[in-house]
Order: structure tokens, then C-alpha cells, then sequence
């Protein structure tokens, strides 16, 4: 039997340092009511998440597939978008930045450090009964190349009326806080009242480089 001794390269290496660091890493804080503000005048601009399953969530698009609001197919379910047009899109597809970010200077000074590796990432809005059930995001089987890293932040997100469930324990988080997370953990969450809003940002093109900004930018050293 032919045996397989390649050696871990120092991108392997920096991403199982990843999965041995906690669960959720705290970054660099932002100012959100700042952010808020800014982002006011996208109000008519907010799309419904995966319209085909409609539960009150709707999504602002930082990023897409053209620079534009329409949120097709940044919004959408990208296997459903796959099915329908027969055009397969990945979140790295998803890259362009669009007016939210250009006329956001909040959420450009958030970006910036992770900017060579932005790919699919919005503001998530879930009014009162929106929920995602219990879930986990990890790559396709077999397609690891593009595996992502997520960032969370919490930019209106009262702990009474918005609860995150993680790994069957629940979260709490202040805004204007933003985290690593490792989304390959079970997690859902659901909102009690209009109005609750995270930032979910994807990062993609893994590499040793993003594992250092990461720790570049942790709050706890």
C-alpha cells in the first residue's frame, strides 16, 4: 500500500493552530451606534434572506456578486440560485465591494485589515419570529479549498431579545464587538424583536498570512 508522507506546509500548520484556538476569539472592537448611523441611508436597500424560506430575516449586501444591492444571489441560497440558472457561485464569487461599504467609514475601518480575503459578507437584520435553526457551515465535502473563516459582529444585538445558541449553550455578546467564530459547531439563533442586526463577514483564500492577521487583531494577545 503506497503511503502518503507529505509534509504540513506552514498554511496547514496556521490553520490547525486555528481550530486549536477558541471557539470564539475576540477582535478588535468598532463603534456601532457609528455604524448604524452610517448605514441608515441604505433603509429601502435591505433584501429578504433566502427568500424561498421566508422567517422575517433580511440581509444588506457589504459585498456581491456586481457591487449591487439587489441581493441575487448574495442573499439567496447559492445552491438554490445554482438549481434555477444553472451558473454555479461561490462565496469568493461575491467579492465586490458595494455603496454600503464605499459610504461607511466604520465598516471600512473594520474591513480594512482583512480586506485581501473579504468575500460574501453583509449585514444580517432578523425581525421578531426570524430564526436560522440549527445549523453548521463548513465547505462542500471534498472542496476544502475555499473553507472560510467567519467573523461575527454584533452591532444591534440585545441579549434579551436576541438569543445565539452555540454548541446548546447561549451567547452573549456586547455591540460593537467583533469575533472569530467557528462556525463548524452546531449553532441557530432567533430574534423577539424588529431590529436586530450582525455583520457576518466570510474570508476566503486561506493562507498563513490571514492566520497572522487574525492574531494581529485579537484583543487578547
Amino acid at each position: 500500500m503506497e503511503k502518503h508522507n507529505r509534509k504540513m506546509n506552514s498554511s496547514d500548520k496556521a490553520l490547525v493552530r486555528l481550530s486549536m484556538m477558541s471557539d470564539w476569539q475576540e477582535l478588535q472592537n468598532f463603534n456601532a451606534k457609528k455604524l448604524l448611523k452610517e448605514i441608515e441611508q441604505f433603509k429601502d436597500d435591505w433584501k429578504p434572506y433566502n427568500p424561498k424560506k421566508p422567517n422575517n430575516r433580511f440581509g444588506l449586501s457589504v459585498t456581491s456578486i456586481d457591487g449591487g444591492l439587489s441581493g441575487i444571489p448574495d442573499l439567496t441560497s447559492l445552491r438554490d440560485y445554482e438549481l434555477q440558472t444553472g451558473k454555479k457561485v461561490q462565496n469568493i464569487d461575491l467579492n465586490v465591494p458595494t455603496e454600503v461599504y464605499k459610504q461607511s467609514e466604520e465598516l471600512q475601518t473594520i474591513l480594512e485589515p482583512f480586506k485581501p480575503w473579504l468575500t460574501r459578507s453583509h449585514f444580517l437584520r432578523i425581525d421578531r419570529g426570524g430564526f436560522f435553526p440549527d445549523h453548521f457551515d463548513v465547505a462542500q465535502a471534498g472542496n476544502y479549498a475555499n473553507d472560510e473563516i467567519r467573523l461575527i459582529g454584533l452591532v444591534n444585538a440585545n441579549e434579551y431579545q436576541f438569543k445565539w445558541i452555540y454548541d446548546d449553550k447561549i451567547i452573549n455578546k456586547n455591540n460593537g464587538s467583533l469575533w472569530y467564530c467557528n462556525v463548524s459547531k452546531r449553532h441557530s439563533v432567533f430574534s423577539t424583536e424588529d431590529g436586530m442586526i450582525l455583520l457576518i463577514i466570510c474570508l476566503g483564500h486561506w493562507e498563513e498570512k490571514l492566520f497572522s492577521t487574525l492574531l494581529d487583531q485579537a484583543k487578547v494577545k
